[in-house]
């Protein structure tokens, strides 16, 4: 029950199906491109419409950063020392927008 395989007739095989082959090689490779834009596209459009879980929302909502009080007070008495830091707050308070 011992098949011999002739490499000769594989090998001649082989050139005949590389030479049709050939012929159709710029259509796969250019099915390939548009399948692989198709999966991107489609992808970016999935992940454009998510909605964030309800984890990631109650995370977002915990983790809100806050302001060391002994910070506050530090930076108003710096101020009220400073005569020309304290008339630039009082400036800035009044207008805002002014360069």
């Amino acid at each position: 029950m011992k098949t011999d395989i002739d490499i000769k007739s594989i090998k001649l095989g082989l050139e005949a199906f590389a030479k049709k082959a050939s012929r159709h090689i710029s259509f796969a490779a250019t099915i390939t491109v548009l399948l692989a834009y198709i999966l991107v596209v489609w992808q970016i459009s999935k992940l454009s419409t998510a909605e964030p879980s309800h984890e990631a929302e109650t995370n977002a909502q915990t983790q809100i950063p806050g302001v060391d009080q002994t910070a506050i007070n530090q930076i108003k008495t710096l101020e009220q020392n400073n005569t020309q830091v304290h008339s630039l707050f009082e400036s800035a308070r009044n207008n805002p927008f002014q360069e």
